[in-house]
């Protein structure tokens, strides 16, 4: 079958969606066609492989320009590199990164008051070369843990019974939670096909959760101005459902979702209920000390059976460092791996990892109490200042509006001039290399999120300024920018036809990212001795 058969199976995926009612029986649908289009049209699926090889190394050499002064090292030396070596090569590779310090950057890192942070990096090099895989082996590591996660759990208002577990991130907290209600929801219930409901706008590590441990979830749409369909989360409920899942708040725009209101529905229909707040969770119980109305979303809250919070964001400790907390522990045994068969031992595990560095745990323990609660509350109302300004300043650049009503201090904008792609805006602001501001694009519906924190306190007249600036370049000339940078790409794979093709980019963009790259003469490593 040649290419312009191929193209007719593209044709034909499209025009499925007017026959098919649900949206998970569409997707798997349009999968199937695909994959049988893989035998019957080979050299159009090439084509398109080429195609995607060829974007994938444009954005390739736009994101990674080599390090002038810096020699690929591909292989081992000869001898080890002298410590001058090794330091100026560690110096050039810093200084190709952007300055977290700076204010210009919306996501990622969260830095905090220099003597925490100087104290925390001290703290996890005293215990960096230690491991949690045996809590016998250091106790020191088991009482710091024991004692991060109950002072989370304290935060979260988690009474006597609650119980916790500390993870490498919100990502592990929560495959721990869904590995913990799949496992949970066999045992009691022998249900083998699980299914989650939870809102399209709920972190993708629970995406990865369900494909990881073979539990369907069944995301539910927004409504109005990125709303959770409440009625549709509802109806999506069935008897294979293991758990519902909410997000305090959700990353895209920044939005709560309505957690009282899903645990009415997890009381009605006796189902356990995540709340994802790996984001605020170390935010939100600050804001409410300071005043700031906060909607209840913690162990407060009828119905709430688990939350995970990060203590690497707004805990501003080092990476990697979360806390899956459960409301008795009764769901916590679920989480854990025992293993008696082993002829090394007796072996039991509490998340994913084995080796566990001591390094995290102690900053995270001494994040914590180096900070204690009046600093903390003093860095968010900080930043709640700085929130508030730089959303009433977007609200009021005539063609820009921000996304619902965000509680805390990440929002995202849209732009309502139609002519105006809100993408090339965020590229016009970080190309210019007058402007530098590393913002963050999302899609469905495009807009740029901004994640504030200390380090942009007191630059919010700069960031206003310099966005009214490049909202009104791009509006005088759109087409100019259209087909350029982040806004060309989302642009698009909004208009491929099926996930699959802009997954293959994705996996695509990923291997090549991790791939070395060609070795030319000039960039071959020196394997000589270092003085």
């Amino acid at each position: 079958m040649n290419n312009h058969n191929g193209e007719h199976i593209l044709e034909f995926i499209k025009s499925i969606d007017k026959y098919v009612i649900s949206k998970y029986e569409l997707k798997d649908i349009k999968s199937l066609v695909w994959k049988w289009s893989k035998w019957l049209a080979p050299s159009f699926h090439q084509k398109i492989k080429d195609d995607i090889e060829n974007q994938v190394n444009q954005v390739i050499t736009e994101s990674f320009p080599p390090i002038e002064g810096l020699p690929l090292q591909l292989e081992l030396p000869n001898e080890g590199l002298s410590d001058d070596e090794i330091l100026r090569r560690l110096g050039l590779l810093q200084k190709s990164d952007v300055d977290t310090k700076q204010g210009k950057l919306f996501a990622y890192v969260y830095p905090t008051l220099e003597r925490q942070e100087k104290i925390i990096v001290e703290a996890q090099n005293m215990f960096v070369h230690l491991n949690a895989l045996n809590p016998t082996a250091f106790q020191s590591l088991r009482r710091m843990e024991v004692e991060v996660v109950q002072m989370i759990i304290n935060l979260l208002n988690g009474g006597e019974s609650a119980r916790g577990t500390m993870t490498s991130g919100g990502t592990e907290s929560l495959l721990m939670a869904i590995k913990t209600y799949r496992d949970r929801a066999f045992d009691l219930y022998n249900i083998t096909e699980p299914e989650v409901v939870l809102p399209i706008t709920a972190h993708p590590a629970l995406e990865k959760a369900g494909r990881y441990f073979q539990v369907k979830l069944r995301y539910v749409p927004l409504v109005g101005d990125c709303q959770v369909d409440m009625r549709a989360f509802e109806k999506t409920i069935n008897r294979n459902t293991i758990l519902l899942v909410g997000s305090a708040p959700q990353y895209p725009h920044g939005l709560m979702d309505p957690i009282q209101e899903m645990g009415r529905l997890a009381l009605k229909y006796k189902l356990p209920l995540h709340v994802d707040s790996c984001f605020g969770g170390l935010f939100l119980p600050f804001m409410e000390k300071l005043g700031f109305e906060v909607p209840p979303f913690d162990f407060r809250v009828p119905g709430v059976t688990s939350i995970s919070a990060d203590i690497h964001k707004f805990g501003y400790c080092t990476k990697g460092s979360s806390v899956l907390s459960f409301i008795n522990d009764s769901y916590r045994m679920y989480q854990f791996m025992p293993y008696v068969g082993w002829p090394g031992g007796l072996f039991v595990s509490p998340s994913m990892l084995g080796t566990r560095g001591g390094g995290p745990i102690a900053a995270a323990w001494t994040s914590l109490v180096a900070h204690g609660e009046n600093n903390y509350k003093e860095i968010t109302a900080r930043i709640m200042v700085t929130a508030r300004a730089i959303r009433e300043g977007i609200n009021s650049i005539d063609g820009l509006r921000v996304i619902g009503n965000p509680v805390m201090c990440a929002l995202a904008f849209v732009s309502e001039n139609p002519e105006v792609n809100v993408h090339c805006i965020a590229d016009l602001m970080q190309s210019n290399t007058k402007l530098g501001w590393k913002l963050e694009r999302t899609h469905k519906p495009n807009a740029v999120h901004l994640t504030l924190m200390q380090s942009h306190v007191g630059k919010q007249d700069e960031l206003i300024a310099d966005l009214r600036q490049c909202y009104e370049t791009v509006a005088k000339d759109p087409k100019q920018y259209i087909n350029k940078g982040s806004a060309a790409m989302y642009s698009g794979i909004a208009n491929i036809p099926l996930d699959n093709i802009a997954d293959d980019f994705l996996k695509c963009f990923l291997a090549k990212t991790y791939s070395a790259p060609s070795r030319t003469a000039e960039q071959q490593p020196n394997f000589a001795k270092q003085n």
